[in-house]
């Protein structure tokens, strides 16, 4: 059942995380060679990122699965009005949305919550190589150290309060 302080819920969560991963997408940018070289900082980062908040996801009690396309084997992926493009996003059970903290690449907003049947979105398959799966697993779980050494969601937020801010 689909309620607002679920949705409110999560959106908290995801607008935190989304500040926590910035920084991270701008050093990954900067090892590639590549700093500011991309429309927005989260521009090639979306199978990393949903892999991070598929296991993050279910420790603030939100069920999850990450999906995937790729053009390239079908019209999936997340469409533009121009045409299909590869991503990766999270599907939240319960409520029945999708989540997406990597669609403001294709113009969205940088915390985006939309229903799981949303037509922008078309599931197809994982068409990474194994290495990129591995890497992909290896960074999701680099960030979630992280995000425990840094107190999780509530020592985030309060870091993220103004001097004196309760």
């Amino acid at each position: 059942m689909i309620t607002n302080d679920r949705l409110t819920e999560l959106e908290r969560l995801l607008r935190t995380v989304r500040v926590f991963l910035e920084p991270h997408w701008k050093l990954w940018w900067e090892h590639r060679g590549q700093p500011g070289g991309q429309k927005t900082l989260s521009e090639g980062t979306c199978g990393r990122t949903s892999c991070f908040l598929k296991d993050l996801l279910p420790e603030y009690g939100f069920a999850t699965r990450m999906a995937f396309g790729s053009p390239v084997e079908c019209d999936c992926g997340y469409h533009t009005g121009k045409g299909w493009k590869g991503h990766c996003w999270v599907v939240v059970d319960d409520p029945s949305v999708i989540v997406d903290l990597t669609a403001d690449q294709f113009g969205e907003v940088p915390v985006l919550i939309v229903p799981a049947d949303d037509p922008r979105y078309a599931e197809g398959h994982d068409m990474a190589s194994d290495e990129w799966r591995a890497e992909r697993q290896r960074v999701a779980r680099e960030l979630q150290e992280d995000w425990h050494r840094r107190g999780g969601l509530e020592g985030l937020e309060r870091a993220a309060l103004p001097v004196g801010g309760r």
